[in-house]
C-alpha cells in the first residue's frame, strides 16, 4: 500500500507536474498571425504590439525547449541577449532552441529589426487571495477597464497572467504599496484623453474631466516603500514607470514594449533608494532616464540609484542609460549601472549625461555592460542649455531662433554675448567611471565630453577595461573622442 502512496505523491509533486505555466487571454486579445510558438509543445499565446513587433509570455521552473514558427522564410536568426548563449537552429522554416532559465528574448529573423518576437520567459510566481480586501485582483481571460487605478497605502494591485488592463497607475502620498503579477496594461489612450472614445475609460469620475490631461503611464509621487513586479506594459504613448520624490522603490521583471513619442521606459524623478533590476526595455524613447525637475526645492535629490541585470533596446529617439536632461536639483549623485545588455541604440547614445541645468552629477558609475548595436554614440556626456532647462524655453519664436540640433536634440544656442549669463544656470559632472564596457559587434561609434566653460566642466572620467570587438582600448588616442571643457581623463 505504502508504494502506491509514494506513486501517487511523486505523479502530483509541484517540482514536476507543472514545469510551465501559460496564460489564457481573453477572446479580444487576437493571437498574432506573424508566429506560431510553443514551449515543450505547448501553444503559447502570442500577442502584436505596434513596434511592430511580437510577443508571448509564460512561466518557467526548468529548462524548456521552444519553437518558433514564422509567415516570412528564415534563413538566420539572432537570439538576443548575446550573453544567454542561446544558439538557434532552423529546421524546414522552424526556429529551435533551448532556454535553460527565466529572462527576456529578442528573436531577431534574417538580420532585419522590423517585427521581432521578444519572449517572457517568467519566473513562476505566487498569486495573492481574491479575498484579501488589501488585493485589488484583475482576473486573467478577460478586459478590465478600471480608468486610473488610485491604490492606497497598504494595498496590492495584482494582474494575473492571461488579465488585459487598459488604464494606468497614480498615487500619491502614500507606503507599502504593490503591483505585481504577469498580466498585462495597455497604455494606448494615455496621451489622448480628449478623444471620445476614452471617455469610458478615463471619466470625470476617475479624476481626469479636463481636456488635454497628459496621463504618466504607473506613476507614485511622494511615496516609500513601492515594488512595481512583473508586468508586460504594452504600447505606451507616455512615460511609462515613473517614481517622482520616493524613498526604497523596486522596478523589477517588467517587459515595456512601444514605440511612441515621449515613451521613456523608466523615468527616476527626484527619488532615493531606487533599485531596477531584470527589466526588459524596447522604446522609441530613453529606456532609463534619471531626472530632477519639477516643483520642488532644490535639496530635493537624487541619491542611491542602481539598475542592474537589464535588457534594453532603445529605437529611434532618446537614448539607452541616460541621466538628464531635466536636472533642477542640487545634486544628482551615486547611480549605477551594472551587469546590463545593450541590444540595440538606433540613434543618441548608449550611455549619456545630458546636464542642462544647475545639478551637479557626481559618483556616476557604468560597470560589466555588453552593447550589441550601438550606431550613433558610445559615451556623451554634455552641460549645455535646452529647452528643458531653467534658463531655456519651449516658446516658438525662442526655438526657431535657438533650438540645434547638431550635437543633441533640443539644445538652445547661446545668444551672442550672453554666455556668462546663462554660465550661472550650468552645473557639472564628475567623477564618472566606465568599467568592463564590451562593444560586441555592430559599428565603432563615437564619443564626447563637452563641458560649458572651466567653472563648469566635466571633471573625472576613468575608462577602465573597455573593449571593442575583444580588443582593449588603452588610450584616448584609440578613442573616437571628442572633448571641450573635459579635464582628467584617463583609459585603464
Amino acid at each position: 500500500m505504502r508504494k502506491y502512496i509514494f506513486l501517487i505523491l511523486i505523479l502530483f509533486s509541484p517540482s514536476i507536474f507543472a514545469s510551465i505555466r501559460t496564460y489564457s487571454y481573453p477572446e479580444e486579445i487576437k493571437a498574432s498571425d506573424s508566429y506560431a510558438f510553443t514551449v515543450d509543445g505547448v501553444p503559447v499565446h502570442v500577442i502584436d504590439n505596434p513596434v511592430p513587433c511580437s510577443f508571448a509570455a509564460f512561466e518557467m521552473e526548468h529548462a524548456v525547449s521552444v519553437e518558433i514558427e514564422s509567415k516570412v522564410t528564415v534563413k538566420w536568426v539572432d537570439v538576443r541577449p548575446l550573453s544567454a548563449g542561446i544558439k538557434p537552429v532552423i529546421k524546414e522554416d522552424k526556429i529551435c532552441f533551448t532556454i535553460t532559465e527565466p529572462g527576456n528574448y529578442s528573436v531577431e529573423i534574417n538580420g532585419k529589426l522590423s517585427h521581432p518576437l521578444f519572449i517572457f520567459a517568467n519566473p513562476k510566481e505566487e498569486k495573492p487571495s481574491k479575498d484579501d480586501p488589501d488585493v485589488l485582483f484583475f482576473e486573467a481571460g478577460k478586459v478590465h477597464r478600471p480608468g486610473v487605478i488610485r491604490p492606497k497605502s497598504g494595498q496590492h494591485i495584482y494582474i494575473e497572467g492571461g488579465a488585459y488592463v487598459v488604464g494606468a497607475i497614480s498615487a500619491t502620498g502614500v507606503e507599502n504599496v504593490r503591483v505585481s503579477g504577469h498580466g498585462i496594461m495597455d497604455g494606448s489612450l494615455n496621451n489622448r484623453l480628449t478623444q471620445e472614445q476614452t471617455a469610458a475609460i478615463f471619466s470625470v469620475d476617475n479624476g481626469y474631466g479636463s481636456a488635454g490631461k497628459y496621463q504618466r503611464f504607473i506613476e507614485f509621487i511622494d511615496s516609500k516603500n513601492i515594488s512595481i513586479e512583473g508586468l508586460i506594459l504594452h504600447n505606451s504613448t507616455t512615460w511609462q514607470v515613473v517614481p517622482i520624490n520616493c524613498e526604497n522603490v523596486t522596478i523589477s521583471g517588467l517587459k515595456l514594449v512601444s514605440d511612441n513619442p515621449s515613451d521613456d521606459g523608466i523615468d527616476i524623478v527626484r527619488s532615493r533608494n531606487v533599485h531596477v533590476k531584470d527589466c526588459f526595455v524596447r522604446v522609441k524613447d530613453d529606456c532609463v532616464a534619471v531626472k530632477a525637475h519639477l516643483d520642488y526645492p532644490d535639496n530635493v535629490i537624487v541619491d542611491s540609484v542602481l539598475v542592474e541585470q537589464c535588457v534594453f533596446w532603445n529605437a529611434a529617439w532618446g537614448n539607452g542609460l541616460e541621466i538628464g536632461f531635466e536636472l533642477h536639483a542640487a545634486e544628482v549623485k551615486n547611480i549605477t549601472f551594472r551587469d546590463c545588455d545593450i541590444i540595440h541604440v538606433e540613434s543618441g547614445a548608449v550611455f549619456s549625461i545630458h546636464n542642462s541645468d544647475k545639478a551637479i552629477v557626481s559618483n556616476v558609475l557604468y560597470e560589466d555592460i555588453r552593447i550589441e548595436d550601438a550606431r550613433h554614440k558610445l559615451f556623451d556626456l554634455g552641460i549645455f542649455r535646452s529647452k528643458f532647462c531653467t534658463d531655456g524655453s519651449s516658446d516658438e519664436a525662442c526655438l526657431d531662433e535657438f533650438i540645434t540640433h547638431d550635437v543633441w536634440d533640443n539644445e538652445l544656442r547661446i545668444p551672442e554675448g550672453k554666455r556668462e549669463e546663462h554660465a550661472k544656470y550650468r552645473g557639472q559632472i564628475k567623477n564618472i567611471t566606465f568599467r568592463n564596457i564590451q562593444v560586441l559587434e555592430g559599428i565603432y561609434p563615437f564619443s564626447i565630453f563637452i563641458g560649458y566653460d572651466d567653472q563648469h566642466a566635466i571633471d573625472g572620467v576613468t575608462i577602465e577595461n573597455l573593449q571593442l570587438y575583444g580588443k582593449r582600448i588603452n588610450s584616448l588616442e584609440e578613442l573616437k573622442l571628442h572633448t571641450e571643457f573635459a579635464r582628467n581623463i584617463r583609459v585603464k
